[in-house]
């Protein structure tokens, strides 16, 4: 004599840990969510709740069961890939976070003299790396230094190039601001044309004096 009883009981898939209609396990959507935000795991339980009372409203052979089992992975399904795609978005974002794009900013920061007040478009320094080197000199006479480009590279300017980049009258005497490995950043004078001009982070930083003729 058959049985009659089993349509009294809840239907499988929505009790705990257990499988679904058809003979084919169907774990309930808690189970394959993976963790969640405490409001998405509201929503996930408010979804489950749904479908238990569902559920209830078909006999326990009822083929609408199998259609609840599908809706049911379906959106839990869908609510992981989101959840993927939202954790993917973060960490990107921290990802962008940690550029390093300040570190040429960084690096050239301390390349102005202290007194100097110069332009905003002025304050990127060219790149040592570059065909063309930047000099920033200031003289007696002004207190707002000029610029010129010598096309060459930087540790291959020489003082005979600055002269007749900046075509300065008289007799002139030339600091250029240099790092010392005992005294750190100093004016270091340098007299013969063909001696190479120091550096200071990726440009030539120099002062022009007017040489007043001590013999």
């Amino acid at each position: 004599m058959p049985h009659n009883n089993e349509s009294t009981y809840p239907h499988p898939a929505f009790m705990e840990g257990e499988g679904s209609i058809t003979g084919q396990l169907c774990p309930p959507l808690r189970s394959l969510s993976p963790p969640f935000s405490p409001r998405q795991t509201n929503d996930l339980q408010l979804v489950r709740e749904a479908l238990r009372s569902l559920r209830n409203s078909f006999s326990g052979h009822d083929p609408q069961h199998h259609t609840i089992d599908s809706l049911e992975q379906g959106i839990s399904s869908l609510m992981e890939r989101l959840h993927r795609m939202e954790m993917q978005k973060r960490q990107e974002r921290r990802v962008r976070g940690k550029s390093p794009a300040p570190h040429v900013t960084n690096e050239y920061r301390d390349a102005w003299p202290s007194n100097s007040k110069l332009p905003h478009s002025h304050s990127t320094p060219a790149m040592s790396s570059s065909a063309c080197t930047k000099v920033l000199y200031f003289t007696d006479r002004s207190l707002t230094p000029f610029m010129v480009n010598i096309p060459k590279r930087l540790g291959e300017v020489t003082l005979g190039d600055f002269k007749a980049a900046i075509d300065r009258e008289g007799t002139h005497r030339y600091h250029f601001k240099a790092l010392d490995p005992e005294f750190g950043t100093v004016k270091e004078e340098v007299f013969h044309d063909d001696d190479i001009i120091p550096g200071w982070e990726g440009k030539i930083v120099a002062w022009v004096e007017e040489d007043h003729g001590e013999n």
